[in-house]
Protein backbone atom coordinates (compact mmCIF):
# COMPACT_ATOMS: atom_id res chain seq x y z
CA UNK A 1 0.00 0.00 0.00
CA UNK A 2 1.19 3.51 -0.73
CA UNK A 3 1.94 5.70 2.28
CA UNK A 4 -0.66 8.16 3.45
CA UNK A 5 -0.02 11.59 1.94
CA UNK A 6 1.06 14.38 4.27
CA UNK A 7 -1.89 16.47 5.39
CA UNK A 8 -1.65 20.17 6.04
CA UNK A 9 -2.70 21.14 9.55
CA UNK A 10 -4.92 24.22 9.45
CA UNK A 11 -4.46 26.73 12.26
CA UNK A 12 -8.14 27.73 12.32
CA UNK A 13 -9.15 24.19 13.27
CA UNK A 14 -6.59 24.10 16.07
CA UNK A 15 -7.81 27.50 17.24
CA UNK A 16 -11.46 26.43 17.34
CA UNK A 17 -10.59 23.18 19.05
CA UNK A 18 -8.68 24.98 21.82
CA UNK A 19 -11.51 27.53 22.24
CA UNK A 20 -14.36 25.03 22.51
CA UNK A 21 -14.93 25.51 26.26
CA UNK A 22 -14.53 29.34 26.30
CA UNK A 23 -16.86 29.68 23.31
CA UNK A 24 -19.40 27.35 24.93
CA UNK A 25 -19.30 29.38 28.16
CA UNK A 26 -19.71 32.66 26.25
CA UNK A 27 -22.61 31.33 24.16
CA UNK A 28 -24.24 29.85 27.26
CA UNK A 29 -24.06 33.13 29.19
CA UNK A 30 -25.54 35.06 26.26
CA UNK A 31 -28.29 32.48 25.76
CA UNK A 32 -29.32 32.55 29.44
CA UNK A 33 -29.21 36.36 29.53
CA UNK A 34 -31.36 36.67 26.39
CA UNK A 35 -33.82 34.08 27.67
CA UNK A 36 -34.13 35.88 31.01
CA UNK A 37 -34.98 39.21 29.36
CA UNK A 38 -37.70 37.53 27.27
CA UNK A 39 -39.29 36.06 30.39
CA UNK A 40 -38.98 38.84 33.00
CA UNK A 41 -41.87 41.30 32.61
CA UNK A 42 -41.65 45.06 32.68
CA UNK A 43 -44.15 47.99 32.67
CA UNK A 44 -44.50 50.43 29.76
CA UNK A 45 -45.26 54.16 30.26
CA UNK A 46 -49.02 53.43 29.97
CA UNK A 47 -48.84 50.94 32.85
CA UNK A 48 -49.25 47.87 30.63
CA UNK A 49 -47.25 44.72 31.23
CA UNK A 50 -44.67 43.91 28.50
CA UNK A 51 -41.81 41.52 27.80
CA UNK A 52 -38.87 41.86 25.42
CA UNK A 53 -38.88 40.11 22.11
CA UNK A 54 -35.87 37.92 21.25
CA UNK A 55 -34.60 40.63 18.88
CA UNK A 56 -34.71 43.35 21.56
CA UNK A 57 -33.26 41.00 24.14
CA UNK A 58 -30.35 39.93 21.91
CA UNK A 59 -29.68 43.53 20.91
CA UNK A 60 -29.64 44.70 24.53
CA UNK A 61 -27.41 41.84 25.73
CA UNK A 62 -25.03 42.45 22.81
CA UNK A 63 -24.16 45.98 23.83
CA UNK A 64 -24.58 45.16 27.50
CA UNK A 65 -21.86 42.48 27.30
CA UNK A 66 -19.42 44.93 25.76
CA UNK A 67 -20.17 47.50 28.54
CA UNK A 68 -21.18 50.15 26.02
CA UNK A 69 -24.29 51.07 27.99
CA UNK A 70 -26.83 52.64 25.61
CA UNK A 71 -29.58 52.76 28.24
CA UNK A 72 -32.77 50.87 29.01
CA UNK A 73 -34.71 50.11 25.84
CA UNK A 74 -37.40 50.24 24.59
CA UNK A 75 -38.92 51.36 27.95
CA UNK A 76 -37.47 51.96 31.41
CA UNK A 77 -36.86 48.65 33.20
CA UNK A 78 -38.60 47.28 36.18
CA UNK A 79 -36.64 46.38 39.29
CA UNK A 80 -36.65 42.71 38.28
CA UNK A 81 -35.28 43.55 34.83
CA UNK A 82 -32.57 45.78 36.32
CA UNK A 83 -31.57 43.01 38.70
CA UNK A 84 -31.32 40.59 35.79
CA UNK A 85 -29.37 43.16 33.75
CA UNK A 86 -26.88 43.49 36.62
CA UNK A 87 -26.37 39.74 36.70
CA UNK A 88 -26.05 39.67 32.89
CA UNK A 89 -23.40 42.42 32.96
CA UNK A 90 -21.15 40.56 35.38
CA UNK A 91 -21.74 37.20 33.71
CA UNK A 92 -21.04 38.43 30.16
CA UNK A 93 -17.94 40.43 31.19
CA UNK A 94 -16.47 37.44 33.01
CA UNK A 95 -17.27 35.19 30.02
CA UNK A 96 -15.61 37.67 27.63
CA UNK A 97 -12.51 37.93 29.81
CA UNK A 98 -12.29 34.14 29.96
CA UNK A 99 -12.70 33.82 26.16
CA UNK A 100 -10.23 36.60 25.34
CA UNK A 101 -7.68 35.21 27.77
CA UNK A 102 -8.05 31.76 26.23
CA UNK A 103 -7.65 33.29 22.76
CA UNK A 104 -4.40 35.04 23.68
CA UNK A 105 -3.16 31.86 25.31
CA UNK A 106 -3.78 29.88 22.12
CA UNK A 107 -2.17 32.56 19.96
CA UNK A 108 0.97 32.35 22.12
CA UNK A 109 0.98 28.56 22.16
CA UNK A 110 4.17 27.21 20.47
CA UNK A 111 2.26 24.46 18.67
CA UNK A 112 -0.28 26.87 17.20
CA UNK A 113 2.44 29.35 16.17
CA UNK A 114 4.44 26.56 14.52
CA UNK A 115 1.40 25.37 12.57
CA UNK A 116 0.63 28.90 11.39
CA UNK A 117 4.28 29.37 10.42
CA UNK A 118 4.41 26.06 8.53
CA UNK A 119 1.20 26.81 6.65
CA UNK A 120 2.48 30.27 5.68
CA UNK A 121 5.72 28.79 4.32
CA UNK A 122 3.83 26.03 2.52
CA UNK A 123 1.57 28.57 0.78
CA UNK A 124 4.57 30.73 -0.15
CA UNK A 125 6.38 27.75 -1.69
CA UNK A 126 3.30 26.74 -3.67
CA UNK A 127 3.15 30.24 -5.13
CA UNK A 128 6.68 29.97 -6.56
CA UNK A 129 6.43 29.42 -10.30
CA UNK A 130 10.16 29.42 -11.10
CA UNK A 131 13.01 27.00 -10.31
CA UNK A 132 14.24 27.41 -6.75
CA UNK A 133 16.98 26.05 -4.51
CA UNK A 134 16.21 24.45 -1.16
CA UNK A 135 18.89 25.60 1.30
CA UNK A 136 19.08 23.44 4.43
CA UNK A 137 21.03 25.46 6.98
CA UNK A 138 21.31 29.24 7.20
CA UNK A 139 24.63 29.70 8.95
CA UNK A 140 27.62 31.53 7.48
CA UNK A 141 27.63 29.40 4.32
CA UNK A 142 23.87 29.36 3.79
CA UNK A 143 23.42 33.10 4.28
CA UNK A 144 26.18 34.00 1.85
CA UNK A 145 24.91 31.55 -0.76
CA UNK A 146 21.39 32.94 -0.39
CA UNK A 147 22.63 36.50 -0.85
CA UNK A 148 24.70 35.68 -3.94
CA UNK A 149 22.02 33.54 -5.60
CA UNK A 150 19.34 36.13 -4.88
CA UNK A 151 21.48 38.73 -6.65
CA UNK A 152 21.64 36.34 -9.62
CA UNK A 153 17.84 36.25 -9.72
CA UNK A 154 17.45 32.77 -8.23
CA UNK A 155 14.45 31.87 -6.06
CA UNK A 156 15.19 30.25 -2.72
CA UNK A 157 13.59 28.39 0.19
CA UNK A 158 15.44 28.13 3.52
CA UNK A 159 15.21 25.56 6.34
CA UNK A 160 17.02 25.95 9.65
CA UNK A 161 16.44 24.40 13.04
CA UNK A 162 17.43 27.61 14.85
CA UNK A 163 14.52 30.05 14.90
CA UNK A 164 16.82 33.07 15.28
CA UNK A 165 18.51 32.27 11.97
CA UNK A 166 15.13 31.94 10.27
CA UNK A 167 14.23 35.39 11.57
CA UNK A 168 17.38 36.84 9.99
CA UNK A 169 16.13 35.78 6.56
CA UNK A 170 13.37 38.35 6.89
CA UNK A 171 15.77 41.18 7.72
CA UNK A 172 18.53 40.25 5.26
CA UNK A 173 18.58 42.43 2.18
CA UNK A 174 17.62 39.74 -0.34
CA UNK A 175 16.30 40.55 -3.80
CA UNK A 176 13.24 38.30 -3.51
CA UNK A 177 11.02 37.24 -0.65
CA UNK A 178 12.52 34.00 0.62
CA UNK A 179 10.20 31.57 2.46
CA UNK A 180 12.07 30.41 5.57
CA UNK A 181 10.93 27.43 7.63
CA UNK A 182 12.02 26.83 11.21
CA UNK A 183 12.32 23.06 11.43
CA UNK A 184 14.54 20.01 11.45
CA UNK A 185 15.85 19.38 7.94
CA UNK A 186 16.46 15.73 8.80
CA UNK A 187 12.67 15.25 9.07
CA UNK A 188 11.26 14.22 5.66
CA UNK A 189 8.00 16.03 6.43
CA UNK A 190 9.90 19.27 6.85
CA UNK A 191 11.65 18.81 3.50
CA UNK A 192 8.36 18.04 1.75
CA UNK A 193 6.71 21.03 3.38
CA UNK A 194 9.56 23.24 2.12
CA UNK A 195 9.08 22.07 -1.46
CA UNK A 196 11.31 19.03 -1.95
CA UNK A 197 8.65 17.33 -4.11
CA UNK A 198 7.71 20.58 -5.85
CA UNK A 199 8.33 20.28 -9.61
CA UNK A 200 10.14 23.63 -9.54
CA UNK A 201 12.76 22.45 -7.03
CA UNK A 202 16.07 22.85 -8.92
CA UNK A 203 18.46 21.60 -6.26
CA UNK A 204 18.96 20.79 -2.58
CA UNK A 205 21.90 22.28 -0.66
CA UNK A 206 22.60 20.33 2.55
CA UNK A 207 24.62 22.81 4.64
CA UNK A 208 23.41 22.14 8.18
CA UNK A 209 26.89 21.77 9.71
CA UNK A 210 26.11 18.22 10.84
CA UNK A 211 27.44 15.53 8.51
CA UNK A 212 24.92 12.91 9.60
CA UNK A 213 21.97 15.26 9.03
CA UNK A 214 23.36 16.14 5.60
CA UNK A 215 23.53 12.42 4.76
CA UNK A 216 19.88 12.01 5.74
CA UNK A 217 18.90 15.03 3.64
CA UNK A 218 20.67 13.55 0.62
CA UNK A 219 19.01 10.18 1.16
CA UNK A 220 15.55 11.71 1.59
CA UNK A 221 15.95 13.83 -1.53
CA UNK A 222 17.13 10.84 -3.58
CA UNK A 223 14.12 8.74 -2.54
CA UNK A 224 11.40 11.40 -2.72
CA UNK A 225 12.65 13.32 -5.76
CA UNK A 226 15.35 11.37 -7.61
CA UNK A 227 15.69 13.98 -10.37
CA UNK A 228 16.71 16.85 -8.09
CA UNK A 229 20.50 17.35 -7.69
CA UNK A 230 21.87 17.32 -4.14
CA UNK A 231 24.98 19.14 -2.93
CA UNK A 232 26.34 18.34 0.55
CA UNK A 233 28.94 19.86 2.84
CA UNK A 234 31.00 17.41 4.88
CA UNK A 235 33.81 17.81 7.38
CA UNK A 236 34.65 14.19 8.21
CA UNK A 237 36.16 12.03 5.50
CA UNK A 238 34.44 8.98 6.91
CA UNK A 239 31.01 10.19 5.72
CA UNK A 240 32.05 10.94 2.12
CA UNK A 241 31.28 7.41 0.97
CA UNK A 242 27.96 7.40 2.83
CA UNK A 243 26.97 10.70 1.25
CA UNK A 244 27.85 9.44 -2.21
CA UNK A 245 25.85 6.25 -1.72
CA UNK A 246 22.96 8.26 -0.26
CA UNK A 247 22.70 10.24 -3.49
CA UNK A 248 24.84 13.36 -3.06
CA UNK A 249 25.88 14.61 -6.49
CA UNK A 250 28.63 16.82 -5.12
CA UNK A 251 30.46 16.76 -1.77
CA UNK A 252 32.34 19.77 -0.43
CA UNK A 253 34.81 19.42 2.42
CA UNK A 254 35.96 22.89 3.56
CA UNK A 255 39.11 21.52 5.17
CA UNK A 256 40.15 19.67 2.00
CA UNK A 257 39.33 22.69 -0.13
CA UNK A 258 41.33 25.10 2.01
CA UNK A 259 44.28 22.73 2.32
CA UNK A 260 44.36 22.30 -1.45
CA UNK A 261 44.29 26.09 -1.89
CA UNK A 262 47.24 26.48 0.48
CA UNK A 263 49.16 23.80 -1.40
CA UNK A 264 48.24 25.53 -4.66
CA UNK A 265 49.56 28.84 -3.32
CA UNK A 266 52.89 27.19 -2.51
CA UNK A 267 53.22 25.13 -5.70
CA UNK A 268 51.69 27.54 -8.27
CA UNK A 269 50.99 30.99 -6.75
CA UNK A 270 49.62 32.38 -10.02
CA UNK A 271 47.04 29.60 -10.20
CA UNK A 272 45.89 30.58 -6.70
CA UNK A 273 45.04 34.10 -7.93
CA UNK A 274 43.22 32.60 -10.93
CA UNK A 275 41.26 30.28 -8.63
CA UNK A 276 40.34 33.09 -6.22
CA UNK A 277 39.27 35.47 -8.98
CA UNK A 278 37.08 32.79 -10.56
CA UNK A 279 35.40 31.64 -7.35
CA UNK A 280 35.12 34.75 -5.16
CA UNK A 281 34.23 38.42 -5.57
CA UNK A 282 37.11 39.63 -3.39
CA UNK A 283 40.08 39.02 -5.71
CA UNK A 284 40.80 40.31 -9.24
CA UNK A 285 43.53 39.22 -11.68
CA UNK A 286 45.67 42.25 -10.80
CA UNK A 287 46.15 41.01 -7.24
CA UNK A 288 49.64 39.82 -6.48
CA UNK A 289 50.11 36.10 -5.78
CA UNK A 290 50.44 35.29 -2.07
CA UNK A 291 53.96 34.62 -0.84
CA UNK A 292 53.20 31.41 1.04
CA UNK A 293 56.58 30.00 2.09
CA UNK A 294 57.88 26.47 2.19
CA UNK A 295 60.42 25.89 4.94
CA UNK A 296 59.20 24.75 8.36
CA UNK A 297 55.53 25.01 9.43
CA UNK A 298 54.24 24.91 13.02
CA UNK A 299 50.62 23.74 13.33
CA UNK A 300 48.75 24.51 16.55
CA UNK A 301 45.68 22.54 17.53
CA UNK A 302 44.18 19.11 17.05
CA UNK A 303 41.37 18.04 14.81
CA UNK A 304 40.49 17.59 11.18
CA UNK A 305 41.64 21.02 10.07
CA UNK A 306 45.26 20.70 11.14
CA UNK A 307 45.48 17.02 10.09
CA UNK A 308 44.14 17.76 6.62
CA UNK A 309 46.48 20.71 6.15
CA UNK A 310 49.44 18.68 7.36
CA UNK A 311 48.78 15.95 4.79
CA UNK A 312 48.92 18.51 1.98
CA UNK A 313 52.13 20.02 3.34
CA UNK A 314 53.77 16.61 3.64
CA UNK A 315 52.94 15.90 -0.02
CA UNK A 316 54.97 19.00 -0.85
CA UNK A 317 57.79 17.67 1.37
CA UNK A 318 57.41 20.53 3.84
CA UNK A 319 58.57 19.89 7.42
CA UNK A 320 55.87 20.31 10.06
CA UNK A 321 55.63 20.38 13.84
CA UNK A 322 52.35 19.85 15.72
CA UNK A 323 51.48 21.52 19.03
CA UNK A 324 48.61 19.60 20.60
CA UNK A 325 47.66 19.79 24.28
CA UNK A 326 45.74 16.50 24.02
CA UNK A 327 48.79 14.40 23.10
CA UNK A 328 49.78 11.56 25.39
CA UNK A 329 53.34 11.01 26.59
CA UNK A 330 53.79 8.14 24.10
CA UNK A 331 52.83 10.40 21.18
CA UNK A 332 55.29 13.18 22.02
CA UNK A 333 58.39 13.40 19.81
CA UNK A 334 60.35 16.00 17.87
CA UNK A 335 57.41 16.66 15.50
CA UNK A 336 54.68 16.44 18.16
CA UNK A 337 54.80 18.88 21.08
CA UNK A 338 52.49 18.63 24.06
CA UNK A 339 51.43 21.93 25.56
CA UNK A 340 49.37 25.07 25.35
CA UNK A 341 49.97 26.75 21.95
CA UNK A 342 49.14 30.17 23.43
CA UNK A 343 52.22 29.84 25.70
CA UNK A 344 55.29 31.54 24.13
CA UNK A 345 57.57 28.98 25.80
CA UNK A 346 55.75 26.13 24.04
CA UNK A 347 55.95 28.00 20.72
CA UNK A 348 59.72 28.40 21.16
CA UNK A 349 59.99 24.70 21.96
CA UNK A 350 58.28 23.94 18.63
CA UNK A 351 60.80 26.10 16.78
CA UNK A 352 58.69 29.15 15.95
CA UNK A 353 61.81 31.36 16.09
CA UNK A 354 63.20 29.70 12.96
CA UNK A 355 59.92 28.59 11.36
CA UNK A 356 58.55 30.14 8.18
CA UNK A 357 54.83 29.68 8.86
CA UNK A 358 52.44 29.16 11.76
CA UNK A 359 48.91 27.75 11.68
CA UNK A 360 46.55 28.77 14.50
CA UNK A 361 44.07 25.97 13.90
CA UNK A 362 42.18 25.33 17.12
CA UNK A 363 38.39 25.26 17.22
CA UNK A 364 38.21 28.39 19.43
CA UNK A 365 38.61 31.81 17.84
CA UNK A 366 39.96 33.45 21.00
CA UNK A 367 42.68 30.82 21.30
CA UNK A 368 43.69 31.31 17.66
CA UNK A 369 43.93 35.07 18.14
CA UNK A 370 46.01 34.52 21.28
CA UNK A 371 48.36 32.20 19.35
CA UNK A 372 48.87 34.88 16.70
CA UNK A 373 49.68 37.55 19.25
CA UNK A 374 52.05 35.22 21.12
CA UNK A 375 53.92 34.13 17.99
CA UNK A 376 54.38 37.47 16.21
CA UNK A 377 56.86 39.00 18.71
CA UNK A 378 58.93 35.81 18.58
CA UNK A 379 59.25 35.87 14.77
CA UNK A 380 58.33 39.07 12.92
CA UNK A 381 58.69 37.39 9.50
CA UNK A 382 56.39 34.49 10.35
CA UNK A 383 53.60 33.77 7.83
CA UNK A 384 50.48 33.20 9.94
CA UNK A 385 47.43 31.16 8.90
CA UNK A 386 44.45 31.45 11.25
CA UNK A 387 41.26 29.45 11.49
CA UNK A 388 38.07 31.43 12.17
CA UNK A 389 34.93 29.59 13.25
CA UNK A 390 32.46 32.46 13.81
CA UNK A 391 31.72 35.17 11.27
CA UNK A 392 30.96 37.74 13.95
CA UNK A 393 34.68 37.77 14.82
CA UNK A 394 35.70 38.88 11.32
CA UNK A 395 36.52 42.43 12.36
CA UNK A 396 38.90 41.11 15.03
CA UNK A 397 40.66 38.72 12.65
CA UNK A 398 41.11 41.50 10.11
CA UNK A 399 42.92 43.50 12.76
CA UNK A 400 45.05 40.54 13.81
CA UNK A 401 48.52 39.78 12.38
CA UNK A 402 47.17 36.82 10.37
CA UNK A 403 48.24 36.73 6.71
CA UNK A 404 45.59 34.18 5.70
CA UNK A 405 42.29 33.48 7.49
CA UNK A 406 40.16 30.39 6.94
CA UNK A 407 36.41 30.69 7.61
CA UNK A 408 34.87 27.34 6.72
CA UNK A 409 31.46 28.86 5.95
CA UNK A 410 32.90 31.13 3.29
CA UNK A 411 34.95 28.28 1.81
CA UNK A 412 31.81 26.15 1.48
CA UNK A 413 29.84 29.06 0.04
CA UNK A 414 32.48 29.76 -2.61
CA UNK A 415 32.52 26.12 -3.68
CA UNK A 416 28.72 25.88 -3.85
CA UNK A 417 28.50 29.02 -5.97
CA UNK A 418 31.24 27.73 -8.23
CA UNK A 419 29.35 24.48 -8.83
CA UNK A 420 26.07 26.27 -9.55
CA UNK A 421 27.35 29.13 -11.67
CA UNK A 422 29.98 27.32 -13.73
CA UNK A 423 29.81 23.52 -13.44
CA UNK A 424 32.78 23.11 -15.79
CA UNK A 425 35.00 25.09 -13.45
CA UNK A 426 35.75 21.96 -11.41
CA UNK A 427 37.14 20.26 -14.52
CA UNK A 428 39.23 23.29 -15.42
CA UNK A 429 40.72 23.66 -11.94
CA UNK A 430 41.51 19.96 -11.69
CA UNK A 431 43.26 20.00 -15.06
CA UNK A 432 45.02 23.29 -14.27
CA UNK A 433 46.56 21.84 -11.11
CA UNK A 434 48.56 19.50 -13.32
CA UNK A 435 50.18 22.46 -15.10
CA UNK A 436 53.33 24.26 -13.92
CA UNK A 437 53.79 27.81 -12.67
CA UNK A 438 54.88 29.08 -16.11
CA UNK A 439 51.55 28.01 -17.60
CA UNK A 440 49.64 29.64 -14.75
CA UNK A 441 51.68 32.86 -15.08
CA UNK A 442 50.90 33.06 -18.80
CA UNK A 443 47.15 32.64 -18.18
CA UNK A 444 47.17 35.16 -15.33
CA UNK A 445 48.98 37.71 -17.49
CA UNK A 446 46.42 37.23 -20.27
CA UNK A 447 43.58 37.72 -17.78
CA UNK A 448 45.21 40.94 -16.57
CA UNK A 449 45.52 42.26 -20.11
CA UNK A 450 41.98 41.35 -21.15
CA UNK A 451 39.94 41.77 -17.95
CA UNK A 452 42.07 44.17 -15.93
CA UNK A 453 41.02 44.99 -12.38
CA UNK A 454 37.31 44.25 -12.85
CA UNK A 455 35.50 41.49 -11.00
CA UNK A 456 35.79 38.23 -12.93
CA UNK A 457 32.71 36.22 -13.79
CA UNK A 458 32.81 32.64 -15.04
CA UNK A 459 30.09 30.96 -17.07
CA UNK A 460 29.39 27.96 -19.29
CA UNK A 461 28.26 28.26 -22.91
CA UNK A 462 26.52 25.49 -24.86
CA UNK A 463 26.71 25.56 -28.64
CA UNK A 464 23.17 24.46 -29.49
CA UNK A 465 21.72 24.63 -33.06
CA UNK A 466 18.39 26.28 -33.95
CA UNK A 467 19.02 29.44 -31.95
CA UNK A 468 18.59 32.95 -33.27
CA UNK A 469 22.13 34.24 -32.67
CA UNK A 470 24.59 34.87 -35.47
CA UNK A 471 26.89 32.04 -34.38
CA UNK A 472 24.19 29.35 -34.22
CA UNK A 473 22.58 30.67 -37.42
CA UNK A 474 25.90 30.31 -39.23
CA UNK A 475 26.34 26.79 -37.86
CA UNK A 476 22.85 25.89 -39.07
CA UNK A 477 23.86 27.04 -42.58
CA UNK A 478 26.94 24.82 -42.45
CA UNK A 479 29.44 27.66 -42.18
CA UNK A 480 32.70 27.30 -40.28
CA UNK A 481 32.49 29.32 -37.09
CA UNK A 482 35.52 29.89 -34.89
CA UNK A 483 35.77 30.73 -31.25
CA UNK A 484 36.97 34.18 -32.23
CA UNK A 485 33.63 34.93 -33.86
CA UNK A 486 31.81 34.01 -30.66
CA UNK A 487 33.96 36.54 -28.78
CA UNK A 488 33.54 39.33 -31.36
CA UNK A 489 31.45 42.37 -30.54
CA UNK A 490 28.10 42.43 -32.40
CA UNK A 491 28.55 46.04 -33.57
CA UNK A 492 30.19 45.06 -36.86
CA UNK A 493 33.75 45.65 -35.69
CA UNK A 494 36.46 43.07 -35.25
CA UNK A 495 37.05 43.97 -31.60
CA UNK A 496 36.84 41.16 -29.09
CA UNK A 497 34.95 41.25 -25.81
CA UNK A 498 36.81 41.30 -22.53
CA UNK A 499 36.53 37.58 -22.03
CA UNK A 500 38.65 34.46 -22.37
CA UNK A 501 37.86 30.80 -23.12
CA UNK A 502 39.27 28.56 -20.41
CA UNK A 503 38.04 25.09 -21.40
CA UNK A 504 36.49 23.47 -24.48
CA UNK A 505 34.61 20.23 -23.94
CA UNK A 506 33.76 18.21 -27.05
CA UNK A 507 32.40 14.81 -26.17
CA UNK A 508 34.97 13.19 -23.86
CA UNK A 509 37.75 15.49 -25.05
CA UNK A 510 38.67 18.51 -22.92
CA UNK A 511 41.06 21.22 -24.05
CA UNK A 512 42.53 23.85 -21.74
CA UNK A 513 42.78 27.40 -23.13
CA UNK A 514 41.54 26.56 -26.64
CA UNK A 515 42.89 28.68 -29.48
CA UNK A 516 40.61 31.44 -30.76
CA UNK A 517 40.79 29.99 -34.26
CA UNK A 518 39.32 26.67 -33.10
CA UNK A 519 36.23 25.77 -35.15
CA UNK A 520 33.08 25.30 -33.10
CA UNK A 521 30.75 22.35 -33.54
CA UNK A 522 27.19 21.74 -32.35
CA UNK A 523 27.29 20.14 -28.92
CA UNK A 524 30.46 21.93 -27.82
CA UNK A 525 30.55 23.29 -24.30
CA UNK A 526 32.75 26.20 -23.30
CA UNK A 527 33.91 27.54 -19.98
CA UNK A 528 34.66 31.25 -20.22
CA UNK A 529 35.65 34.05 -17.89
CA UNK A 530 35.50 37.79 -18.24
CA UNK A 531 33.40 40.80 -17.43
CA UNK A 532 29.61 40.84 -17.08
CA UNK A 533 29.37 42.72 -20.39
CA UNK A 534 31.39 40.02 -22.14
CA UNK A 535 29.03 37.38 -20.80
CA UNK A 536 26.02 39.30 -22.14
CA UNK A 537 27.65 39.76 -25.55
CA UNK A 538 28.44 36.07 -25.92
CA UNK A 539 24.84 35.21 -25.12
CA UNK A 540 23.74 37.75 -27.71
CA UNK A 541 25.91 36.07 -30.33
CA UNK A 542 24.39 32.70 -29.45
CA UNK A 543 20.67 33.39 -29.05
CA UNK A 544 20.23 36.71 -30.82
CA UNK A 545 19.59 38.89 -27.77
CA UNK A 546 21.20 39.62 -24.42
CA UNK A 547 19.60 37.41 -21.83
CA UNK A 548 18.91 38.84 -18.37
CA UNK A 549 20.17 36.89 -15.37
CA UNK A 550 18.47 33.52 -15.23
CA UNK A 551 15.76 33.23 -12.52
CA UNK A 552 17.45 30.20 -10.96
CA UNK A 553 19.01 27.90 -13.53
CA UNK A 554 18.96 24.21 -12.67
CA UNK A 555 21.78 22.99 -10.46
CA UNK A 556 24.17 21.65 -13.10
CA UNK A 557 26.96 19.48 -11.79
CA UNK A 558 30.21 18.53 -13.41
CA UNK A 559 30.63 15.09 -14.92
CA UNK A 560 31.32 12.34 -12.37
CA UNK A 561 35.00 11.99 -13.40
CA UNK A 562 35.63 15.65 -12.52
CA UNK A 563 34.34 15.66 -8.96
Amino acid sequence: MSPTPTRTRHGIFILLRRLRVPLAVLIGVYAVAVLGFTLIPGVDPSGQRWTMSFLHAFYFVSFLGTTIGLGEIPFPFSDAQRLWATAAIYGSVVAWLYAIGALFSVLQDPLFRRIVHENAVHRAVRRIRAPFYLICGYDDAGSRIARELAEDGARLVVIDVVAERVDTVEVDDLTFHVPALAGDASDPKTLVLAGLKNPHCAGVLALTGDDHINVKIALTARLLNPQVPVLCAARHHGVHARMASAGADHIINPYDTFAERVAMSIRTPSLHIIYESLTTQDVTPVNEPPLVPRGHWVLCGSGLFTRTLRRQLERLEIATTIIDPSLTDEEVDAQHIQGDPTDPAVLRQAGVESATALVAGTAVDIDNLAIELAARPINEKLFIVARQTQRRNSVVFRASPADLVMLSGYVVAAEVLRVIRAPQLATFLRRARDEDEAWAQALLQEMREVIGDEVVESWSVDIVPDQAGTVCTALDRGEAVTLRRLLTRPDGSTDLVRGLPLLLQRGQERTLRPDLDTALEPGDRLLCCGTARARSTMRHNLVGYALPPSPAPPLLLAAPDTL
